[in-house]
């Protein structure tokens, strides 16, 4: 699994547009995984973000290669649902 993770990982790496910080997957009081992208030049403002991105799954390498996918979508100017 490790090697899978570290591909996951390197998938992320590739994936991130530019400027972008992805956080460390966590695992919350839901029983699942989380892992959170945003886009630190986004001007603040009250409430969400428009440029982040939050990907959950059942396992830690589940969530970081959904947050490849998810950035990879983001990166190319679509939509990652």
């Amino acid at each position: 699994m490790t090697d899978d993770l570290e591909t996951a990982w390197n998938a992320v790496h590739d994936a991130t547009p530019a400027g972008w910080h992805v956080g460390r997957p966590t695992y919350d009081e839901r029983r699942q995984w989380v892992q959170y992208a945003f886009d630190p030049s986004e001007r603040p403002r009250v409430g969400l973000r428009s440029r982040e991105w939050t990907a959950v799954g059942t396992s830690e390498l589940e969530v970081v290669a959904e947050m490849a996918r998810c950035l990879r979508k983001i990166r190319e100017g679509k939509a990652p649902g």
